[in-house]
């Protein structure tokens, strides 16, 4: 077993010369700091942006303004830590109340339409059992969820849109139709008896699931001289299918012209719409260009525009053009998230060459829809003058894809990243002077079987982050950030549990294969 998870680890430090991360700025908006909690401090964050409301994290509400909208919503979720659960209940939360009822003008603080607060943990209490306000509804013996009986769940029949007049109109109100699939989550969930604390077989991935009236409107770019902005354009994904593809691009400046020399970027933000699995910015290394990397596995008729060019990722030959074509790409950053916005600490940078040929990848699943949905993605690169620099940032990789777990089983595989494989590598690199590395991030990457990923510092088992949650896994930032020397590093254990398939789970790329990786990144000082 050491033996295996040496080799994994080895092979991880060698894709991670760049950083790589699957973040998530928010464990959840309230938390204006990401300290895990709801307080008075989140309050003081919000107030002191209404006039410079440069802080991405202080539009709450995400109505592109901070104002007092976004006062009350962080007062009403006062004391409400960050979500530690990995029950249907949560998910249903997380992708349908918290994403097309929770907000100031329906079922959030101050309006509660209706008196109903659909709020993470009022929402259960709330609906449960719970007689309607509707006078019909209640009439006619209607629970707003019947344990057991979702065609006497008037939250059934308000999604699906009421038949009769008397009982009011659908439901998000004036928003659209919820997808089909999450209502039929909704109606499974309520099937099994409505539970809080348990996971119900079959329910697949939510976050896939874009509203058919959803619309996505294509971010600004950085103005000149702050950044840059990539773009993956257009691409189809039909009905009962998940697509990945690549897409090769370099960044330009105003005049259309690659950069010349080094950028240092400082921070990211990704923009895409509802339905994707993962995104990924790698870069293309030069030995990656003279093996014809971008040549390899050309999709035809993909594009919206057909003369964009995209590679598509064969499942069952992902070494080719896939993510593990190890020395033909190396990794940049990554999201599991529509919104993304990461920020370095100040001072802190990667180094990219300015003419570096990036290949973007993404991963959209459409396993339930009934028509063919539209992906694309933007990055922003947002950059510093090369004076304003006094860290290169680095990134650190371990993975474990010995995952073997079958049907009615929970199993736990372990990784590691050690000090002294970075630190020989840098010194490949060049960078002779180097004692200490100076970690100032942490994240994790599962696929929904996993239910638990911990890290720990090697040295003092202390445990640095945990995440539950498949598809929004916090980033723990380290401020002051840990001094690792030699004889140390991070280990982390995964837990993947499969109840609800009858196959054994393995690792792979599929959305319903499973990954146990660490991600993170570390700073250097500077050499020109």
């Amino acid at each position: 077993m050491r033996k295996k998870l040496f080799f994994t680890t080895l092979t991880y430090v060698i894709i991670s010369v760049f950083w790589t991360t699957f973040g998530h700025d928010l464990p959840f908006p309230e938390d204006v700091n990401t300290d895990g909690i709801v307080n008075i401090q989140d309050l003081v964050r919000v107030a002191a942006a209404f006039e410079n409301g440069a802080d991405p994290n202080t539009d709450v509400n995400s109505d592109k303004k901070v104002n007092i909208l976004d006062l009350i919503q962080v007062a009403s979720a006062f004391g409400q830590t960050a979500q530690q659960d990995t029950s249907t209940y949560h998910d249903i939360q997380h992708h349908i109340f918290d994403k097309s009822c929770v907000n100031t003008a329906c079922h959030g603080a101050p309006a509660n339409a209706g008196g109903l607060n659909l709020a993470y943990e009022n929402s259960y209490k709330n609906l449960v059992g719970q007689t309607p306000k509707n006078p019909a509804a209640a009439a006619a013996s209607m629970k707003l969820v019947d344990p057991n009986n979702p065609d006497n769940s008037f939250i059934i029949t308000k999604l699906m849109g009421p038949t009769e007049k008397e009982l009011g109109a659908r439901m998000p109100f004036a928003a659209g139709k919820l997808h089909d699939g999450k209502i039929e989550v909704l109606r499974k969930w309520i099937t099994a008896g409505a539970p809080r604390d348990t996971q119900i077989a079959g329910i697949g991935d939510l976050a896939v699931l874009r509203d058919p009236e959803e619309t996505f409107e294509a971010p600004a770019p950085p103005p000149p001289g702050q950044g840059y902005q990539l773009h993956l354009p257009k691409f189809k994904i039909e009905a009962g299918k998940e697509l990945e593809v690549f897409y090769a691009t370099q960044i330009t400046d105003e005049n259309g012209q690659t950069p010349e020399g080094d950028i240092f970027v400082n921070g990211f933000d990704i923009f895409y719409p509802t339905g994707s699995h993962h995104f990924i910015l790698y870069r293309v290394t030069r030995l990656g260009l003279r093996r014809g990397l971008l040549e390899k596995d050309v999709g035809r008729g993909i594009g919206v525009n057909p003369e964009d060019t995209f590679r598509v990722v064969n499942p069952q030959d992902s070494e080719g053009s896939g993510h593990l074509a190890l020395l033909d790409r190396l990794p940049v950053i990554g999201s599991q998230r529509a919104e993304t916005t990461i920020r370095f600490p100040e001072g802190v940078a990667l180094r990219i060459a300015g003419d570096t040929v990036f290949d973007m990848n993404s991963h959209y699943v459409n396993l339930l829809g009934t028509q063919t949905l539209i992906g694309e993605t933007y990055v922003n690169l947002w950059t510093l003058p090369p004076e304003a620099v006094k860290y290169e940032a680095k990134g650190l990789a371990a993975s474990n894809r010995d995952i073997n777990v079958p049907p009615g089983t929970k199993r736990t595989v372990e990784g590691q990243w050690l000090v002294s494989d970075a630190i020989k590598l840098l010194r490949l690199q060049g960078y002779r002077d180097v004692t200490e590395l100076n970690v100032f991030q942490v994240t994790s990457h599962m696929h929904r079987h996993g239910e638990l990923f911990e890290v720990f510092r090697i040295s003092t088992d202390e445990l640095l982050h945990k995440s539950v949650a498949y598809d929004n896994a916090p980033l723990d930032p380290f401020n002051p950030p840990l001094k690792l020397v030699v004889g140390d590093g991070l280990r982390f254990e995964c837990t993947h549990s499969n109840f609800d398939t009858d196959q054994t789970i393995r690792y792979g790329v599929t959305s319903e294969d499973e990954m146990a990786i660490m991600f993170g990144f570390y700073y250097i000082p500077i050499t020109f």
